[in-house]
C-alpha cells in the first residue's frame, strides 16, 4: 500500500499476495510514526475560531436571501444543476479510488523492473490516502449533520433558516454541512497534493466550485452550509495528509513545515 514497500522482493502469487504484502508494509509503518514538528493545535484553533466567525457573517447575511432566491429559480437551471450535484456524490469518488488502487496492485505485481514496481507502490499508497480522506470526510460530515441537526431550506417559510434539533436523524434536518461540498473539496485538495505544477491544482477546485454551486440552486443548502462544507473538506485532507505524512505513506513532512509533501513519482 505505501510506496516504500516497492523495494520488497518481485512475488508471483497473484493480485492477493501481492494486497498482502503491502498490507504488511503498511501496518509496519503505521506503527512507527516519526516524532511530530511543532504543535499545530494554535493553527487550527485560530482557523476555526475564523472560521466559525466567517460562517456567522455568512450566515446572517445571506442564507435567508439566497434560499428564497433559489426557490424562485427557472425549473430547467434547477434541472440541470440536479445532474451537475451528482458529481459530488462519494460513491463514484470510492468507486475510482478503489478501481485504482486494485489497478495499482495488480500492476506492481505484475511489474518487471524495480523502478516499475516503485511507480505502481507510490500510485497505491496515493489511492489509498485518497480512500482514507473520503472515508474520513464523509464519518465527520454524517457525525457534525446529524448532531447539529439544521433544518433544510425547503422549511424556512415553516422553521426559519437557523432552526435546529440536536441529534435529529432526519435528511430534512441534516442541511449543516453539505456532504456533497465536503466530497468534492476533499478530493480537490487530495489531488491537488499530486499535481506538478502546484498552480495547476487550481484546475480541481475549479471543478468542485459549480458542485457546491449547485447545493445551492438545488435548495438542498444554505451558503453557509455549503462554506462549512469547502472548510471541512480541505481541512480532512490536510490532516489526514499528515497523519500518513508521519508514518512516510505517500508523503513526507519536513521539520515544522504545515504543508506535507508527495513521496515518489508515478511518471
Amino acid at each position: 500500500m505505501t510506496d516504500v514497500s516497492a523495494t520488497d522482493q518481485p512475488t508471483h502469487a497473484g493480485a492477493f499476495a501481492a494486497a498482502r504484502s503491502l498490507w504488511s508494509d503498511l501496518a509496519a509503518h503505521w506503527r512507527r510514526p516519526r516524532a511530530p514538528g511543532a504543535p499545530l493545535w494554535p493553527l487550527w484553533l485560530a482557523l476555526a475560531v475564523l472560521g466559525f466567525a466567517m460562517l456567522d457573517d455568512v450566515s446572517l447575511a445571506f442564507d435567508a436571501e439566497e434560499a428564497h432566491s433559489a426557490a424562485r429559480l427557472d425549473s430547467g437551471i434547477v434541472d440541470v444543476f440536479q445532474i451537475v450535484t451528482r458529481a459530488g456524490q462519494s460513491d463514484w469518488l470510492f468507486a475510482c479510488s478503489i478501481l485504482t488502487l486494485i489497478y495499482a496492485l495488480y500492476r506492481r505485481d505484475a511489474a518487471a523492473s524495480r523502478l516499475a514496481r516503485a511507480r505502481y507502490g507510490v500510485l497505491a499508497s496515493r489511492a489509498f490516502y485518497f480512500i482514507s480522506v473520503q472515508a474520513f470526510s464523509g464519518l465527520l460530515s454524517q457525525v457534525i449533520k446529524h448532531l447539529v441537526g439544521r433544518a433544510r431550506p425547503r422549511l424556512i417559510d415553516e422553521l426559519g433558516p437557523w432552526h435546529f434539533d440536536l441529534f435529529s436523524l432526519k435528511a430534512v434536518l441534516a442541511s449543516f454541512p453539505s456532504g456533497h461540498t465536503i466530497s468534492v473539496f476533499a478530493a480537490a485538495a487530495s489531488l491537488s497534493f499530486f499535481v506538478p505544477p502546484k498552480w495547476s491544482a487550481a484546475v480541481f477546485f475549479a471543478l468542485a466550485l459549480p458542485v457546491a454551486a449547485s447545493r445551492l440552486i438545488i435548495g438542498a443548502h444554505y451558503p453557509s452550509d455549503v462554506l462549512a462544507g469547502v472548510f471541512i473538506g480541505l481541512g480532512s485532507a490536510l490532516a489526514v495528509a499528515r497523519v500518513f505524512a508521519r508514518r512516510k505513506i505517500a508523503f513526507t513532512l519536513e521539520g515544522d513545515a504545515v504543508l506535507p509533501e508527495p513521496r515518489g513519482n508515478v511518471l
